[in-house]
């Protein structure tokens, strides 16, 4: 049937609207190139949401309505080879075979969505949320970076299913083109304005989500596609329907602009994954751990910040919360490593209660820098210092927390003090090379001291420890205050073994004059 065009100037509601858009007519098409959207559509989310975290090829299946009238609202891949589709009502879906069913929860729903916007924004700073169901990303200036559109979209679907999701997606220089194919025609590419009347015009008038009683006057009116709509008369077209309408072709067709709100990245991360069904083994809880990892390294990267804490809960019923701290020796983002912790940490983890849910919060960021090189050598330091982090890092999720400690010199002058205990992270801190380069200007000092010094004989007036020992001329003196506890008054020496050791010993300046073995240096 022919469109209809005198139909249209039937309308009895002119507005100065109308006018505007009678007088432009078609518009000012924006320049080519300017921008290029990429479009995820997400039809299985609610899904997704309450199932990503755990492992299983078994068919699933979420609801909609209520008890009466419960239909199938999505279902993945193993239920629709059963035959069970969206739509299909619920006793008849059982009918095809057997399935677990997921109860749908909106609020899991709405943070999905909101995480992965966090994610994306390592690819663009340009993204928005999209209804409930999808995203859109602005990636024409990102294309460099990433090597091409290709290659940017490869990382996208591979970041995707590394975190639990099946995608739809389409590529347009107008984000309702891109959104309008991703969900009618999925992977299909347009770069170029010029291109989206040719291309879409056979697009089904269904696809603009119209009110169904414009969709079914249009129809009356013989309008069965985009292009059918893109004939009529612009005033008439205001006039019957709404000047809005139009608006909403220009904007599609990228005649208007049509500036989206970009996602506000936040000051901190916090990611969640909630399970089906409660698991009570740790091992059990690694898929959304990984998830969540992964999640995190995009935040962190789109920021350009490192990790130094992460904070773990474990969720159980009534608000229960189990606390599994990790933290870094050095600050980091390495998935790969982050990854090598939290399967130590779980393999050793017995859960207090049944666990429904995974929650992971980092409030302290590090800014990234390049690293300080003090000398010729310093990239070389700076590498051995990263893994020896990632060394005390694994050292300590496999024995916990106390298991491991280190000692570095404290500015004190009594030895048994200026030698401490400290947690192993804080030995190696970024930015210094070794405990070494900030004593140089001090008597070397052992870190390892004995826990009671040990009496030497004296032979021809030299000091022996199986064997005779060569004294350095220097001497370090040391004497404590008069109001100290401990009466201290000695002059402290390096000496060399025959067999190359070399000890650390004092000689007292009162009373008998003896000579005592206090340390050996490594």
């Amino acid at each position: 049937m022919a469109v209809n065009a005198l139909s249209l100037r039937q309308g009895r509601v002119p507005s100065r609207a109308v006018d505007d858009i009678s007088r432009t007519g078609r518009g000012v098409p924006a320049p080519a190139g300017s921008a290029l959207w990429l479009h995820l559509h997400l039809p299985l989310l609610p899904l997704e949401a309450m199932t990503r975290g755990v492992a299983g090829d078994v068919p699933r299946v979420v609801v909609q309505g209520g008890q009466r009238r419960a239909e199938i609202l999505c279902c993945n891949r193993h239920a629709a080879a059963l035959g069970i589709r969206p739509g299909l009502p619920l006793g008849a879906a059982h009918a095809l075979g057997g399935f677990e069913l997921v109860e749908r929860n909106p609020r899991a729903e709405a943070r999905a969505l909101r995480q992965l916007c966090v994610w994306a924004t390592q690819f663009s700073p340009q993204v928005s949320a999209e209804g409930e169901d999808g995203l859109v990303l602005e990636i024409r200036g990102s294309l460099r970076l990433f090597g091409g559109l290709d290659a940017l979209l490869a990382r996208v679907r591979r970041g995707l299913r590394q975190l639990g999701y099946r995608a739809d997606y389409a590529v347009a220089p107008t984000p309702l083109a891109a959104g309008l194919l991703a969900r009618a025609r999925p992977r299909e590419i347009i770069t170029e304005t010029c291109q989206l009347a040719t291309r879409l015009a056979g697009m089904p008038l269904a696809a603009l989500r119209l009110p169904a009683a414009w969709r079914d006057a249009l129809a009356q009116l013989g309008v069965r596609n985009l292009g059918d709509c893109r004939r009529l008369p612009r005033g008439g077209l205001a006039r019957r329907f709404s000047p809005e309408l139009v608006n909403q072709l220009d904007r599609l067709f990228g005649q208007l602009p049509d500036p989206r709100p970009a996602f506000a990245l936040p000051g901190r991360f916090e990611g969640a994954i909630d399970l089906p069904w409660e698991v009570d083994n740790a091992r059990g809880l690694m898929l959304a751990v990984e998830r969540l990892v992964w999640e995190l390294v995009a935040f962190l990267t789109a920021r350009q910040v490192l990790a130094r804490r992460l904070h773990w809960f474990l969720l159980g019923r009534d608000g229960q919360r189990e606390r599994v701290p990790l933290e870094l020796a050095r600050p980091g983002r390495d998935t790969g490593h982050l990854l090598l912790l939290m399967r130590e940490l779980l393999a050793r983890r017995q859960l207090a209660v049944p666990v429904h849910g995974v929650l992971l919060e980092v409030d302290e960021l590090v800014a990234t820098g390049a690293p300080r090189c003090d000398d010729l050598f310093g990239a070389r330091d700076a590498a051995q210092g990263e893994a020896y982090a990632a060394f005390v890092d694994r050292l300590r999720a496999r024995y916990g927390e106390a298991a491991l400690r280190s000692l570095r010199m404290a500015t004190v002058h009594h030895p048994v003090q200026a030698s401490r205990r400290l947690p192993a992270m804080v030995s190696h801190q970024p930015g210094r090379r070794s405990l070494a380069h900030d004593e140089t200007r001090l008597a070397p000092r052992p870190l390892w001291l004995l826990h009671r010094p040990v009496r030497l004989h004296v032979r021809n007036g030299q000091p022996i420890f199986h064997g005779t020992l060569q004294l350095a001329p220097e001497r370090e003196r040391i004497q404590n205050a008069w109001w100290g506890e401990e009466r201290l008054d000695r002059d402290y020496f390096v000496a060399c073994h025959p067999r190359g050791d070399r000890l650390w010993l004092y000689r007292e300046l009162d009373g008998a004059r003896q000579w005592y073995l206090h340390g050996i240096f490594e």
